[in-house]
């Protein structure tokens, strides 16, 4: 969402790493990319790499706007993304029975 980053840490760590600019005190202006970030972790397996997204995730500090780091702790928590058994419109019959 556009507006004020008012605190700002990036997650760290083996396998992590955060593409963005942000920072504490950057303004995101309400016509920007909607990506202000982009978090990938990787590992010897999947489930290396679900425990490093988690982690990492749960590290990741970012104040002041909108961000989709709760919906991909929720999403962490669903046996069928734990499991790897989704498809291309689980996401949205997911968001649909949430309501």
């Amino acid at each position: 969402s556009p507006g004020l980053v008012t605190d700002f840490h990036a997650p760290g760590g083996l396998g992590v790493r955060l593409d963005s600019a942000l920072y504490a005190g950057y303004a995101i202006p309400p016509y920007y990319d909607s990506l202000a970030g982009k978090l990938i972790v990787h590992g010897r397996d999947r489930a290396e790499c679900i425990a490093r997204l988690r982690r990492a995730l749960g590290e990741m500090v970012v104040g002041g706007i909108e961000t989709t780091i709760p919906l991909f702790q929720d999403l962490l928590a669903e046996a069928d993304i734990l499991a790897g058994d989704y498809h291309i419109h689980w996401l949205e019959q997911w968001i649909k029975a949430q309501a």
